[in-house]
């Protein structure tokens, strides 16, 4: 259920991805005014097939959601079992932050290529200067020579020009990126279902007229509702709160620039913009996937109880 679900959401949401990433990629607005134009930019001069390009090199991910929704429970587990924290921002907080580096060591190499596959077609706007053109010209140079799909032409160009330490360029700044931001989504999610359920309390207290004396005796009739606002809005406040570090990763991993040359560039010719750059489309993305996947989420989790547990667990 699990697959299924993330499978369907991740071919709804992709093409956001690429929107975003051709605006954080370019300098200043050199080629896409925001959003709206890119899209129909893209559209126009490349078709819609532009909007996929990557996108197979980035399944491999879902095999990495897994792996953190596995640690996640776990850590989660841990926690409220020996450090008896009982919390559930704060350990969900503490969980996702931790299990966020596990997946990583699958979603940085498949970010690099399918990032690369994004801009191929045009590295002198996107590339970020004279470090991508070694890659560029491979790339390039390898389409020439033979009939190799291009995702299998990045791999080789990647490869060719930084070993493999080029798959895992940036993986520091990934970290960096994916701790607070999960951290803000689980605290954020919970805190929003926590405030969901003191509406449904007094909504229950006016409607019988007795305040309820225990979680099991609120009205949860619209639980999956409040589930899924609560994951667009840990969504929305996790891609707000980070995107500097969305546009750092990014450019290290495309542009191949170091830290401080990568830092340096982003102050000297964005600004400000460093906090909105490409925010739209990801709040939109982390919005609609946050929402869909929370509900997929709870719905595995209550599809996966034991039948004599069904009655002992307040959701």
């Amino acid at each position: 259920m699990a697959l299924c679900s993330s499978w369907t959401i991740r071919c709804m949401l992709y093409p956001m991805s690429v929107v975003k990433s051709r605006l954080q990629l370019q300098r200043q607005n050199n080629v896409y005014n925001g959003m709206r134009d890119a899209f129909v930019k893209i559209i126009r001069h490349e078709g819609i097939g532009a909007l996929y390009k990557g996108f197979w090199m980035t399944l491999p991910q879902l095999s990495a959601s897994f792996l953190y929704s596995s640690a996640y429970e776990r850590v989660r587990d841990l926690l409220q079992t020996h450090l008896h924290i009982t919390n559930h921002s704060v350990v969900s907080a503490l969980a996702g932050g931790i299990a966020s580096p596990c997946a990583q060591l699958i979603f940085v190499p498949t970010d690099i290529v399918a990032q690369h596959m994004m801009v191929h077609n045009n590295p002198e706007a996107f590339g970020g200067g004279k470090k991508n053109i070694p890659v560029a010209d491979a790339i390039r140079k390898d389409g020439l020579e033979g009939k190799r799909t291009l995702g299998l032409r990045v791999i080789r160009a990647v490869y060719k020009v930084d070993g493999i330490s080029g798959f895992y360029r940036g993986f520091l700044s990934a970290i960096m990126l994916y701790i607070p931001s999960t951290m803000v989504f689980w605290s954020t999610y919970y805190n929003s279902l926590a405030v969901f359920r003191m509406i449904r309390e007094k909504v229950t207290e006016l409607e019988y007229g007795v305040k309820p004396t225990s979680p099991a005796e609120v009205d949860d009739r619209n639980l999956f509702l409040d589930q899924a606002v609560s994951g667009s809005i840990g969504g929305v406040a996790s891609a707000m709160v980070t995107n500097p570090l969305e546009m750092l990763r990014i450019r290290l991993q495309v542009h191949r620039t170091t830290y401080r040359e990568t830092i340096v560039r982003l102050w000297k010719y964005e600004k400000s913009q460093v906090f909105t750059k490409g925010l739209a489309p990801r709040m939109v993305n982390n919005a609609l996937y946050s929402s869909l996947v929370m509900l997929a989420y709870e719905s595995v989790k209550r599809f996966s109880v034991l039948p004599e547990f069904k009655n002992k667990i307040v959701w």
